[in-house]
């Protein structure tokens, strides 16, 4: 009997070999390097027409330059949607494809989004997996599904990521219909505006548990945030909460609180969980020192969403030799659309994929907010 057709010859693959940001990064010096000598040579020479003109043209350049993370961006998306596609080919539930659009609003998904609804997937799923995502059609397709019988706690849910005023009524006209209030303290991670520290406030008072608004600060790192945390820590609220509530948050402050917590005996393994999105240097010397001191795989691996660095690349590999969890290896490549993330997804999952889909969601609606951002959150 034949074996099956392998999953990675369906596998999308991007066409260019640099990442954007490689790009990016080498044609920006480049110019910068000209204009330099452009100018050193005006000290000394004065300005001419020549010099003007060229100048002109390369800060004209740097402009268009300044769009190649947007141009990078609808090439990544373009590639999880293609393998999504894929994924939904060769059998992944409805659901899970659903949640794992999670940041991505182009025409193309939002496609995808009423086609898996007509395929019957839940309208909870699709509500949750619009998290990150802003746009005025993301935004009737909220309608749409409340109109249709979707659960207000699950549009709340997937209002993570996404901070404009649109959003912001939606909230309060669901808080109105009765959609739970921890359902919207927790759909306003990764939103930091006056506004929204306002909402959690209100929250608070009105009764929403502490656990979940110190959650829903996740990818918030304003001096107010901080300063809700420590009210919050004050008033009893969990550590291992606030703990994963700094997802996102890569400040000296998010590290000192950290190190506080686990100082205070916070659960290690949500503290691992709570590093998500964060790639400093200090990140990584935490993970490590985690796992050193027993942290389970699993959490240090779901703490790597969004992260994309060598290093981060290496503990992965780390991780799956030393029997971490393969799900949870998958899901921490969320939000890392690299080169090399696209062919660790190749290597250990093309024949898995449930696992490919799950690769591009944090499996965590609050954590899809923060770490799935492709711009469509506004």
């Amino acid at each position: 009997m034949p074996m099956p057709e392998s999953f990675e010859k369906h596998f999308a693959k991007k066409e260019e070999e640099k990442s954007p940001e490689k790009i990016k990064e080498e044609k920006g010096l480049a110019l910068a390097r000209e204009i330099k000598e452009i100018e050193e040579k005006i000290k000394k020479e004065g300005e001419t027409i020549e010099d003007y003109q060229r100048k002109i043209e390369l800060l004209n350049k740097i402009e268009a330059l300044y769009e190649t993370k947007e141009r990078g961006h609808e090439s990544e998306v373009k590639t999880i949607v293609a393998n999504l596609e894929k994924a939904l080919e060769q059998g992944v539930n409805e659901d899970l494809v659903a949640w794992s659009l999670a940041g991505i609003g182009t025409k193309k998904a939002m496609e995808l989004r009423e086609r898996l609804l007509e395929q019957r997937a839940s309208k909870n799923a699709v509500a949750r997996g619009l998290a990150g995502v802003g746009t005025k059609e993301s935004m009737e397709l909220r309608e749409k599904l409340l109109e249709q019988g979707a659960d207000k706690n699950a549009v709340a849910y997937g209002l993570a990521g996404v901070d404009t005023k649109e959003s912001m009524e939606l909230r309060e006209k669901l808080l109105k219909q009765g959609a739970g209030k921890n359902a919207v303290a927790y759909g306003l991670a990764g939103v930091g505006t006056k506004e929204s520290m306002e909402l959690r406030e209100k929250l608070l008072k009105q009764g929403a548990d502490k656990e979940s608004v110190a959650e829903g600060l996740a990818g918030v790192g304003t001096e107010e945030s901080m300063e809700l945390r420590e009210k919050l820590l004050k008033q009893g609220a969990s550590k291992e909460s606030v703990a994963l509530g700094l997802a996102g948050v890569d400040t000296k402050e998010a590290m000192e609180l950290r190190e506080r917590l686990l100082k205070k005996r916070a659960d290690k393994n949500f503290v691992a969980w709570g590093l998500a999105g964060v790639d400093t240097k200090e990140a990584m010397e935490l993970r490590e020192r985690l796992l050193k001191k027993r942290a389970n795989k699993d959490s240090v691996a779901n703490g790597l969403a969004g992260v994309g660095t060598e290093e981060a690349m290496e503990l992965r590999e780390k991780l799956l030799k030393q029997g971490a969890d393969k799900e949870s290896v998958a899901q921490s490549l969320a939000g890392v659309n690299t080169e090399s993330a696209e062919e660790f997804r190749r290597k250990y999952f093309s024949d898995e994929p449930d696992l490919i889909a799950k690769s591009y969601s944090t499996g965590w609606t609050v954590h899809d907010g923060v770490i799935c951002r492709y711009s469509y959150e506004k």
